[in-house]
């Protein structure tokens, strides 16, 4: 039981020491990039401003150019498209990931390993390499779950801003625009205060230039940042091109009913917080009051028994 104890207290501190530093790597880099997306607005920036951003959401750029190359060749599952959900747009990601995976498992290998045969001198040094194998696997495969956690961060990110997306788009549309134009106008705020979102609506302005539908492209668009907000409005796009209706009336009835979903599930989530509560406060308060009910009783009983004791 002992060394059982020894060998989960080991691999709770490699645990410790290398999420961490990866936390630490990801935050530097959002870090960076909201530092390097601090210019001014659209409207003040200068002729180099603007052919930097021309050449943002040109074809040529080597990340959107990723995308359509893994696109030809890879399934949605792939590595690639997990570190685009994630934010990772380099063309260099995956063989980065990939690196930084392999050195985690060996390093993890090593210091189980080293520390097991250090403190279990008895153990043979075939055991101590299968079990330092087996938790240096666990640690390939929480890597992994590291990468999807980070997906996951950025999708609440997208869903937090796609409010603000279809407000913008509204305006547009209000000003006289075309839903395209619209979305390359938008595409091109999003670029100045969030990269990765507006690098996503850049693909959308890419793919429409190309010839491909703008429901199609929106549907890819909701497959990448995987948001239902994003899959409901590639549906709606697409029953209001087969029925013919105002696409101004869709955006906004299809508006105020994301604001109302969104009331609704946070009406949801506070209705059920009394019953979450509930839990915790059975196990942490119920005791502590029983204890503080009880005691002086029982001290009470325990001094009239010993006064009733005969001397």
């Amino acid at each position: 039981m002992e060394n059982f104890l020894i060998l989960a207290t080991v691999f709770l501190a490699v645990l410790l020491i290398v999420f961490p530093v990866m936390n630490y790597l990801s935050r530097r880099r959002e870090v960076a990039e909201k530092l390097s997306s601090m210019p001014g607005s659209y409207h003040n920036m200068n002729a180099h401003e603007e052919e930097k951003l021309n050449e943002l959401i040109g074809s040529d750029n080597k990340y959107i150019r990723h995308y359509f190359d893994i696109t030809k060749t890879k399934n949605k599952d792939a590595v690639e498209f997990r570190l685009i959900r994630a934010g990772f747009f380099n063309p260099t990601a995956a063989q980065t990931f990939q690196r930084v995976r392999a050195i985690v498992a060996l390093v993890v290998f090593v210091l189980f390993a080293y520390f097991v045969t250090r403190l279990f001198p008895e153990i043979t040094p075939v055991f101590a390499l299968i079990m330092s194998a087996v938790v240096s696997g666990v640690s390939f495969i929480l890597v992994n779950a590291y990468l999807d956690r980070l997906g996951k961060l950025r999708q609440t990110s997208y869903r937090k801003l796609f409010p603000d997306f279809m407000d913008l788009l509204i305006v547009c549309v209000d000003a006289g625009l075309s839903i395209e134009a619209a979305i390359d106008r938008v595409m091109r705020e999003f670029l100045n205060t969030n990269r990765d979102f507006g690098t996503h609506l850049a693909i959308i302005s890419l793919e429409v230039r190309a010839g491909r539908a703008l429901r199609d492209a929106l549907s890819n668009f909701a497959d990448r940042i995987n948001v239902d907000e994003a899959r409901s409005l590639a549906i709606l796009f697409k029953q209001s091109e087969e029925l013919g209706s105002s696409i101004t009336k869709t955006l906004r009835t299809y508006s105020a009913e994301m604001r109302q979903a969104r009331m609704i599930r946070a009406e949801e989530k506070a209705n059920s917080l009394p019953v979450k509560m509930l839990f915790p406060l059975a196990l942490f308060l119920f005791p502590t009051n029983l204890i503080i009910v009880i005691v002086p009783v029982g001290i009470s009983i325990v001094k009239m028994f010993i006064q009733l004791a005969p001397t």
